[in-house]
């Protein structure tokens, strides 16, 4: 069996040889675990620190493969150059070759913290609305709100402030004796709201991400050269398509991961 290091051996020469220059290990690739970056006729591959050799082969094909989509299609954008009629069924099957690889506890994590961020908001919301009958979660209560004085009024929007020379913060807010259990429930409600919305944010930026064209291609052609079983058993249909393409760096790499 062809080790780790031969095949990610052959396969650097191979991508010197398109006249792309590769840096493993050499730096943090931007905060990625690899990025391919290109101006004008230069091109550049980086492999970030701290991979297995296992992980710098995966993220290699992964950032070879966005060289393939840019030498075919500049704005990274249409898969039609490899796939033909790029359509709803052959883009599920990449969805499905991506599901397998998505790092899922990162995902679980975030889906979580904001099950539990939304129950702790309404069982504070149970104890508001006890002596406000009508106070609801989805805009703001002004009977609350004329209350709170300058500052702690700053916390409906921050979570923490400098107000002359002292800060206020939510994680203290328990510890001052100025507000009413009832006034804390309702800022503490707010500083959650906004945790749920930044929530929100990395759950929609992963989605925009994982369903982008160029990484789902990127992520099946990291599939189709590692793991070709399970590649022509999830997604048979773009398993074909690549095994009938005509572009000459799919065979080739094939080639050089096989060589001893």
């Amino acid at each position: 069996m062809v080790s780790e290091r031969n095949r990610n051996l052959e396969l650097i020469k191979y991508i010197n040889s398109l006249g792309i220059k590769i840096n493993i290990g050499q730096n943090k690739a931007r905060g990625n675990n690899g990025i391919f970056m290109h101006k004008g006729n230069d091109f550049r591959i980086d492999i970030s620190k701290n991979l297995s050799e296992e992980q710098v082969l995966s993220v290699i094909l992964h950032e070879l493969a966005h060289y393939i989509h840019y030498t075919n299609d500049k704005k990274m954008k249409s898969l039609d150059f490899i796939f033909g009629d790029f359509n709803d069924d052959i883009k599920e099957e990449l969805i499905e070759i991506t599901v397998q690889k998505v790092p899922k506890e990162f995902a679980l994590s975030l889906y979580e913290k904001k099950k539990i961020l939304n129950n702790e908001i309404k069982h504070l919301a149970c104890e508001l609305k006890t002596v406000y009958s009508d106070f609801k979660l989805s805009e703001k209560y002004k009977p609350i709100e004329k209350t709170i004085p300058i500052p702690f009024k700053y916390l409906l929007s921050y979570d923490r402030i400098k107000f002359l020379t002292k800060i206020y913060s939510i994680d203290k807010l328990n510890e001052d004796s100025k507000l009413d259990k009832l006034q804390k429930d309702y800022i503490i409600i707010k500083s959650k709201q906004r945790k749920i919305n930044r929530i929100n944010s990395k759950i929609n930026r992963l989605n925009r991400y994982y369903s982008n064209n160029s990484e789902l291609f990127a992520r099946f052609m990291e599939s189709y050269f590692l793991n070709p079983e399970l590649t022509k058993e999830k997604a048979p249909n773009a398993y074909k398509k690549i095994q009938t393409s005509d572009i000459k760096i799919i065979k080739d790499v094939e080639n050089a991961l096989i060589k001893k």
